[in-house]
């Protein structure tokens, strides 16, 4: 029995994690977000260029090693969650963090809205 198809949030925000922070492709930024990204944290709403998506995923990349892997995933056509763990350097030492992310796409398909979670230190037990 082959896999069912994944929804297209899922394969948008599948490649921003692994091909732009893992693989450091930080110009598929231009690709794959809207122009701005509007990033949603508690108290705080941040749009961000894509000049400025890509400088701030090049400094994690960069400076401190950003690695992501998934946890867990639920997407339909034009909202994806992404349970997450990252690994990074921080100061010289290997820290691990954890998050939820909520994106929704826009009209043309790109990641438009990003919904954060304060993250935490630690992986997802």
């Amino acid at each position: 029995m082959s896999e069912p198809e994944k929804p297209r949030a899922q394969l948008v925000m599948e490649r921003y994690w692994e091909e732009v922070n893992n693989q450091g492709q930080v110009e598929l930024i231009r690709e794959l977000c809207a122009d701005p990204i509007t990033r949603h944290d508690p108290e705080k709403v941040t749009e961000l260029s894509h000049d400025e998506q890509i400088a701030r995923v090049r400094f994690g990349i960069e400076q401190m090693n950003v690695k992501i892997s998934n946890v867990l995933v639920h997407a339909d056509e034009t909202t994806v969650t992404g349970i997450w763990n990252m690994t990074m350097v921080a100061d010289g030492k290997d820290v691990k963090m954890c998050g939820i992310e909520v994106f929704r796409l826009d009209d043309e398909g790109r990641l438009a809205h990003c919904w954060n979670t304060p993250y935490a230190q630690g992986h997802w037990a």
